[in-house]
C-alpha cells in the first residue's frame, strides 16, 4: 500500500526538512487510497510528532466512498480536535478546513477559537470555510459562546468571526452587538469593522478591487510587513520585530519612485518607471497628499491598524481578519494597484494573498529557506527533534510558515529568490522547489544604500582626525564616556539587529565574555526596545543579564544601548573603524551572531563603511564575505568557535585596512545597492502586471 510505504518512509527520512517536503505525496497517496484512513489514524497517536502532524493533514484529503473512509477520516479529525496535545488540535482545525462542515467539529473549533493565537486563527478560517453551508449551526455555536464568555478579548474574536458568515441572523446578530452600550469598546468595534465589511459587498477583502476600475496612469506598488512600525525615518529600526525588513522597505520604496539615481554602477534609466509605491506596515507615516516634482511623497506609507498588541509572535495571528480588512482597504484607498510584494511567511503576508487572489492583483514573493533553514539548523544542534517538533511547532510555527513559502513560492505571479551558494540545491533540499524556469524565479540581491553609509563614513573619519562630532557621534561619545579609564584604548566589536532568539545577540555576549576576548575589545550592542522589551527581547536581555551583571555593563565594557535611527547606526558602525581618540582605539569589528541570515543587510552596511565582519556561514553572506579577506565566516550556533573567528577578526582587522575597505565598499556598491535591485525589481513588477493584464483582456475578449 502506498500510504503505509510512505509513512515509513517518512519515519526513516534522514532530516525534518524531508518529512515537510515529502508530506505532499502522502496527502496524495492518501487521496487515492482512501482505505488507508485507520494507518494515518493511528500515525496521529505516535510518538514521531512530524509524522503525526503529516499523517493528520493526509487524513483531511481523504474522500468519501463506498467504504466509509470519508466518515472515518472525519472522526479521526473530530478526535484530533479534542486531542490533548495542542499542536494536534491545531493541526486538525487547519486540516478539517478541507472538508466539508462536520457538526461535531464545530464546538471544538470554537474552543480552539476562544483560545486565540495560531490556534484560534486557523480554527477562524475553518469556520469561515464552512459559513456558505453551515452558517446557521455556525452562528448558534457562536452566540452560545457569547452567552458564556465575558472576556472582551474573547467576545471580540467570536463577534469578529460571526462577521465572516453572510446572511441575515448573523447581520442581526452584529447589530445588537454593535448597539450594545454594555458591550467593551472593542467588542463593539469588531461589529462594527463586520457590518462595514458587508456593506463592501459582504467580503472582508473585495474592497480591494474598487480602485482597479480607475484608468492605470503609472505603476503601482504595493509593499507591506505588518510586524513593525515603519516610518519613512527609521526612527525605531531594532526595536520588537522592526529589523532589517523595515530599513530595506524604507530605502527600496524611495529607490523605486526615484528611477535608479544615486547608483554610481546601475542603469541610468530603471527597466521600468514605477510611478508610486504604497508601504503598509503595523504603524508608520500617515499619507500625504502628493506635491508636484516631489519624489518622496510618491513613496506613502499606510498604517493597518491591529487590534491586538502582540507582545508575543503568537499574539499577532490573532491579528488575522483585522489585518486582511486594512489591507484590504488601504489598496482600495491608494488604488489602483498593480502589483504587490511579499516577504516573510507570516499573518501579513497570508492576509495580503487572501487580498491579491480575491482581488486579482498580481503577487511577487520573495521565497527564502525560512524556516527550513532554521529548522536544519536545530536539528543539527539536537534542539528540534522528531519527538519534539510538534512541541516547538506550537511555539515557533514552523509547518505553516514552510507551506506558506512553498505555496507562494509556486503560486505567485513571480517568485525572487536571494542569492546564496547553491541557491538551486539548498531550495530544492529544504522546501521542495525547482527554480529552473527563468520566467517564474530571479535572484535579486537585497540592497543598502550605500549614500547613507558614505556619509557615516566622512563623518566617523572626519571625528577620528579632530572635527567636531555631529550629534549621532556626540551621543556615542557619551555613551563610551561609561567605560572605566583602562578600557577606553580598546576597539569596539558592534552589532546591530534586535534582540531575538534567532540574531544571537546573547551568544555574542557569551563568546565575548571570555577572558580571551574580553581583554581586546569593548562590545557595543545596537537594537531592542529597552524601556519596553516585548518577550523576545526580555528573553534575550535575561540571557544577556546572566553572562554579565546588568548593574556593572559598562565597567565590564559591554554597552547595551537599545535601537537607535539607522542613520545613527550607521555612523557608529563607521567610528568602530576609525575610532574615537581617547575613548575607542581604530580597527573595530563588526559582529553577526545569527544562527541563520538569509541575506544579512547590517552586514553589508558594516562592509561597506570598511569594516572587518564576522557572519553566519550559513544563508546569504557566504555569497559576498570573501573569507579571511573582508570577513570571516563561521558556525554562529557555536560561542565557543564564534569567540576563536572575533579573535582571529579583531587580529586581522588592522591588516591592509584601507585595501579591504576600498574593496569592500567597491563590492557592495557595485553588487548590492539598493538602487541595483530597484532597478531589477521594477522590470518584474511591470512585467507582472502586464502579464496579468494581457490576460485579463483575453478573458474579455473570450467572453465578448
Amino acid at each position: 500500500m502506498a500510504v503505509e510505504s510512505l509513512l515509513r518512509e517518512l519515519l526513516e527520512a534522514g532530516s525534518l526538512t524531508q518529512v515537510l517536503i515529502q508530506s505532499e505525496r502522502l496527502s496524495e497517496a492518501a487521496r487515492l487510497e482512501p482505505e488507508a484512513v485507520e494507518a494515518l489514524a493511528a500515525a496521529i497517536f505516535g510518538e514521531d510528532q512530524i509524522v503525526a502532524i503529516a499523517a493528520l493533514h493526509a487524513v483531511s484529503h481523504i474522500e468519501n466512498d463506498a467504504t466509509g473512509a470519508g466518515s472515518m477520516a472525519d472522526a479521526a479529525l473530530v478526535g484530533a480536535l479534542r486531542d490533548p496535545r495542542p499542536f494536534i488540535r491545531e493541526h486538525a482545525a487547519w486540516a478539517s478546513g478541507r472538508r466539508r462542515p462536520d457538526a461535531a467539529s464545530i464546538d471544538p473549533l470554537i474552543a480552539l477559537l476562544v483560545g486565540g493565537g495560531m490556534g484560534g486563527m486557523l480554527a477562524q478560517r475553518t469556520l469561515e470555510a464552512w459559513g456558505d453551508d453551515a452558517g446557521e449551526l455556525l452562528i448558534e455555536g457562536l452566540e452560545l459562546a457569547l452567552e458564556q464568555h465575558a472576556d472582551a478579548s474573547v467576545r471580540r474574536r467570536v463577534t469578529e468571526t460571526l462577521g465572516l458568515i453572510v446572511g441575515p441572523r448573523a447581520t442581526a446578530a452584529l447589530n445588537r452587538i454593535e448597539g450594545d452600550g454594555r458591550e467593551a469598546g472593542e467588542v463593539r468595534e469588531a461589529a462594527r469593522e463586520a457590518l462595514d465589511d458587508a456593506q463592501r459587498r459582504d467580503s472582508p477583502h473585495a474592497a480591494a478591487t474598487r480602485g482597479a476600475s480607475k484608468a492605470p496612469q503609472e505603476l503601482t506598488v504595493a509593499q507591506l510587513f505588518l510586524g513593525a512600525d515603519i516610518d519613512a525615518g527609521l526612527r525605531t529600526v531594532g526595536s520588537g520585530n522592526n529589523g532589517g525588513i523595515a530599513t530595506l522597505l524604507v530605502r527600496l520604496g524611495d529607490a523605486l519612485v526615484n528611477g535608479g539615481r544615486r547608483d554610481d554602477h546601475a542603469a541610468s534609466e530603471p527597466a521600468a518607471p514605477v510611478g508610486r509605491v504604497l508601504t503598509l506596515s503595523r504603524g508608520g507615516d500617515a499619507p500625504s497628499a502628493p506635491i508636484a516634482g516631489d519624489d518622496r511623497t510618491r513613496h506613502e506609507y499606510a498604517q493597518i491598524r491591529l487590534p491586538i498588541t502582540a507582545t508575543r509572535a503568537e499574539d499577532t495571528w490573532s491579528n488575522f481578519v483585522a489585518a486582511r480588512r486594512g489591507i484590504a482597504r488601504a489598496l482600495a484607498d491608494h488604488g489602483p494597484v498593480h502589483a504587490i510584494h511579499l516577504r516573510m511567511a507570516d499573518v501579513g503576508t497570508l492576509a495580503a494573498w487572501d487580498v491579491a487572489r480575491s482581488a486579482g492583483i498580481p503577487v511577487i514573493f520573495t521565497a527564502a529557506p525560512d524556516p527550513h533553514a532554521l529548522i536544519e539548523s536545530l536539528e543539527h544542534t539536537g534542539a528540534l527533534t522528531r519527538q519534539n517538533f510538534g512541541d516547538h511547532d506550537a511555539r515557533d510555527r514552523y509547518w505553516l510558515r514552510a507551506q506558506l513559502v512553498r505555496d507562494l513560492a509556486r503560486a505567485a505571479d513571480h517568485t525572487v529568490l536571494m542569492p546564496r551558494e547553491n541557491l538551486r540545491d539548498d531550495l530544492h533540499r529544504l522546501v521542495g522547489i525547482e527554480v529552473g524556469d527563468p520566467a517564474q524565479y530571479t535572484a535579486v540581491a537585497e540592497g543598502i544604500d550605500v549614500a547613507v553609509i558614505d556619509e557615516a563614513v566622512t563623518d566617523a573619519r572626519g571625528l577620528a582626525s579632530g572635527a567636531t562630532a555631529g550629534p549621532e557621534l556626540h551621543e556615542l561619545r557619551e555613551l563610551l564616556q561609561q567605560l572605566p579609564p583602562h578600557r577606553r584604548d580598546l576597539p569596539l566589536l558592534i552589532s546591530v539587529g534586535r534582540l531575538h532568539r534567532v540574531k544571537g545577540m546573547s551568544t555574542i555576549v557569551e563568546a565575548w565574555e571570555d577572558p580571551a576576548l574580553h581583554a581586546r575589545c569593548n562590545l557595543l550592542i545596537v537594537g531592542g526596545n529597552l524601556a519596553r522589551p516585548s518577550a523576545d527581547e526580555a528573553e534575550q536581555l535575561a540571557h544577556i543579564d546572566a553572562t554579565v551583571d546588568p548593574t556593572e555593563r559598562a565597567a565590564h565594557g559591554l554597552l547595551l544601548v537599545g535601537h537607535r535611527p539607522n542613520e545613527t547606526a550607521a555612523r557608529w558602525i563607521a567610528a568602530a573603524r576609525f575610532g574615537i581618540p581617547g575613548l575607542a582605539a581604530p580597527h573595530g569589528v563588526y559582529v553577526c551572531g545569527s544562527m541563520k541570515e538569509e541575506f544579512g543587510l547590517a552586514i553589508l552596511e558594516a562592509m561597506a563603511a570598511g569594516l572587518f565582519v564576522i557572519a553566519p556561514l550559513r544563508g546569504g553572506p557566504a555569497t559576498y564575505v570573501e573569507q579571511g579577506r573582508t570577513g570571516l565566516l563561521v558556525d554562529t550556533s557555536n560561542s565557543e568557535r564564534l569567540r576563536e573567528a572575533i579573535v582571529e577578526g579583531l587580529a586581522a582587522a588592522p591588516r591592509a585596512a584601507n585595501d579591504r575597505a576600498i574593496a569592500s565598499r567597491a563590492l557592495v556598491s557595485e553588487r548590492f545597492s539598493i538602487h541595483t535591485m530597484a532597478n531589477t525589481l521594477a522590470g518584474i513588477y511591470a512585467a507582472a502586471h502586464q502579464r496579468r493584464d494581457s490576460a485579463s483582456h483575453t478573458d474579455s475578449d473570450s467572453h465578448a
